[in-house]
């Protein structure tokens, strides 16, 4: 599976896009998000929770569409898409 990064920077925050090349859906989006310094501690730690959470989830579907990949014959033994016979 080949993949298109895109870069950019929002305000002067940088972000990071990074999709699938053959349909174009979005596997991965991340904007780096500047903490206010208002914010109690128990926000923090929500917000780290939170994204825990998000990387856990990123994980899950990276392995199962591995896994559904494989399934189908388009990974080969090694994990690497098999190549097609012209």
């Amino acid at each position: 599976m080949s993949f298109r990064i895109n870069t950019a920077f929002k305000g002067v925050g940088p972000t990071l896009q990074i999709c699938d090349a053959t349909s174009g859906s979005v596997r991965l989006a991340w904007e780096h998000q500047r903490q206010a310094p208002d914010i109690s501690e128990e926000d923090r730690e929500l917000m780290q929770l939170c994204r825990e959470e998000a990387t856990h989830n990123l994980l899950r579907r990276r392995f199962l569409l591995t896994t559904e990949q494989y399934l189908k014959g388009e990974l080969d033994a090694a994990g690497q898409p098999r190549t097609r016979a012209r």
